[in-house]
């Protein structure tokens, strides 16, 4: 479906001069949009070199440990976590430089997995560098804050969730068997943590990763509708930029055409009346033509035999008149465009009648089709001009009824209806033709735009159209389909109206 707005094209997501809708002041709550996947991507690139700078402190942590402090730790477990993080990371760091994934799912599912694969790795190295009691336990809150970053709201507190799990399986370990099996040197003089202590720290940590997750949580929900609103005010204002582009566009060819119009309109007026007037001389004429031609045989007029001439003359003097007659209409549909008159827009339109008096009009046209009028009867008395709504629906079965097969098929269905609520009125006219093809549906509108230039189209009849309908306070959508049909919604405001 197209709707054409106001300036005639497709309406913008927010509204000029309207605030943009207000953001919940980090609620955690809050319902944030899910993040694209080439930010997904970057940020995951951005983690695998976090990555190796872990994985080189950690590897100099253990050196500089166990060779030059003399602490005492397990500085070989700690080593092998380091090759470990650091094969995974390989095989990361190549996905990205080779691999091109377009699903978003492929991206969530890489960082489930990135943060799957360190907090398995994390909770090993805690486990032999210190137990519940590291220090390297403040290192579970980054992963918490990445899931946050990186994935939607529920899984990011499946993560929380499973840290949590992670955590009370180290002290469930620790307590199994006794104590920390390792510790670091400078905490070697301290007494080991009893189970107690164990688990007010898991306390501590629980509501320190609740706090630092719902923080962060609500902070992107905030980020990510700010930008989403962003792009929806950035999309509003180019839209308001075509339309402007295109109001001016059609002020200036407007104005153009009005020239041309005046200029052409009086000499197409010295043609038309000389065109009557000659026909009339030529039917006074042939009486006294035919008696000349009967006592001479021979006469030749114009280079033609008499008999051809007098079959001929008519016939081109009626071509004459009625080429004359159309560039008169054409020059009338040029200053209609042109001038976009509103005139009086305060006359009672019955739109059902409206509707009647065109199908009347185009009586000989649509008599061999099927139309159908299921017109309500309650439908509201609007205020308007009757001449130029009446233009419009004339205009819409032209084009309905010029698209219909002639093989007895053909039908078209004119709806009116007020919508829900009773702030618009609804007319639709509906027909079973060619449909609209899908590359020229945005065009139609368009001044000078036609498809029927063998049948004299002019393609204005809808660019007035829709100025009328815009004046009238409406706008016009279109549904097209290839093969089955087309239908014009035409929806006019009901304020103002008249109560009949």
């Amino acid at each position: 479906m197209r709707e054409v707005s106001q300036a005639g094209r497709a309406a913008p997501l927010v509204g000029w001069g309207t605030s943009m809708p207000t953001v919940p002041d980090l609620v955690p709550g809050a319902r944030a949009a899910a993040l694209p996947q080439r930010d997904l991507r970057k940020l995951l690139g951005w983690f695998v070199r976090i990555r190796w700078m872990f994985v080189a402190g950690l590897g100099a942590a253990v050196l500089v440990g166990s060779l030059a402090l003399r602490l005492e730790f397990a500085a070989q477990q700690a080593l092998v976590v380091a090759v470990v993080v650091a094969a995974y990371n390989l095989v990361f760091a190549a996905y990205h430089r080779f691999a091109r994934p377009s699903v978003e799912a492929t991206g969530r599912l890489e960082a489930g997995l990135q943060i799957g694969l360190d907090l398995v790795a994390l909770t090993t190295l805690v486990h032999y560098v210190g137990g519940p009691s590291s220090p390297l336990v403040c290192l579970y809150l980054i992963h918490a804050i990445a899931g946050v970053l990186l994935l939607p709201r529920r899984e990011a507190w499946l993560i929380g969730a499973g840290i949590f799990g992670l955590y009370l399986a180290l002290v469930g370990l620790e307590i199994a068997e006794g104590g920390p099996r390792h510790r670091l040197g400078a905490l070697a003089g301290m007494a080991d943590p009893r189970a107690t202590v164990e688990l007010a720290l898991g306390v501590t940590l629980l509501v320190t990763l609740v706090a630092s997750m719902t923080i962060t949580s609500a902070i992107m929900t905030g980020l990510r509708l700010r930008e989403r609103q962003l792009q929806e005010a950035y999309a509003s204002l180019s839209e308001k930029q075509m339309q402007l582009v295109q109001t001016e566009k059609h002020a200036s060819l407007g104005r153009l055409v009005a020239g041309i119009a005046h200029e052409i309109n009086n000499p197409i007026q010295f043609i038309h009346g000389n065109m009557r007037f000659l026909s009339e001389a030529f039917g006074d004429a042939l009486p006294l033509l035919d008696a000349h031609g009967a006592g001479n045989p021979g006469l030749r007029i114009a280079r033609l035999d008499y008999p051809l001439f007098r079959r001929q003359v008519p016939v081109l003097l009626n071509d004459m008149a009625e080429g004359a007659e159309r560039i008169g209409e054409i020059v009338r549909e040029l200053r209609t465009f042109a001038r976009r008159d509103p005139g009086p827009l305060d006359e009672e339109v019955d739109l059902a009648e409206v509707v009647r008096g065109s199908v009347r009009l185009l009586h000989n046209h649509l008599k061999r089709f099927r139309v159908e009028e299921d017109l309500d009867p309650a439908l509201p008395r609007l205020r308007g001009n009757v001449a130029q709504l009446q233009q419009v629906v004339v205009n819409a079965l032209q084009n309905a009824y010029q698209s219909l097969p002639v093989d007895g098929t053909g039908r078209i269905a004119i709806r009116a209806r007020a919508e829900p609520g009773g702030a618009e009125v609804r007319l639709s006219v509906e027909d079973n033709g060619c449909g609209i093809p899908p590359e020229i549906r945005d065009r139609i509108f368009d001044p000078f735009f036609t498809t029927k230039q063998s049948s004299g189209g002019t393609g204005l009849g809808l660019s007035i159209v829709e100025g009328i309908i815009q004046q009238h306070g409406g706008r016009i959508e279109v549904e097209s389909q290839m093969g089955k049909g087309t239908v014009f919604h035409f929806l006019l405001a009901v304020k103002g109206r008249v109560e009949a």
